[in-house]
């Protein structure tokens, strides 16, 4: 993660066009300002992960960033309307699409079984 902050930091301080605007990741091309849809955040990620050795098809765009994202604030016990506000949605229905439960999580709130081990 320090080597994802160092980057961002980077990207931020000497590489971010420098246009008034509250996105942090913003297209190139003019006109220069927030990307307009997920396309090309998605290709950007497919893009380096196939750099990483990771081939993941038509899954693993943006997507996949705010699966992960979902995921990293469930397991830190984060209350679910503030995951939902991060991601902007107006539905806890929503956000629980997103949310995948941490196998570890899932032993703590388990019932015992009925009748003890087999």
């Amino acid at each position: 993660l320090d080597e994802t902050g160092a980057a961002l930091a980077d990207y931020i301080l000497r590489a971010r066009p420098k246009v008034d605007s509250p996105y942090l990741f913003l297209s190139f091309t003019p006109p220069l300002g927030p990307f307009k849809c997920a396309s090309p955040v998605s290709r950007i990620v497919r893009k380096r992960l196939r750099h990483g050795g990771i081939e993941l098809g038509w899954v693993g765009g943006a997507h996949l960033l705010r699966h992960s994202l979902a995921t990293q604030l469930v397991r830190q016990r984060r209350p679910i309307n503030e995951v939902a506000d991060l991601l902007g949605h107006q539905s806890i229905n929503t956000t629980a699409l997103y949310v995948k439960v941490a196998t570890s999580q899932l032993a703590e709130v388990a019932l015992p079984f009925p009748g003890g081990v087999a």
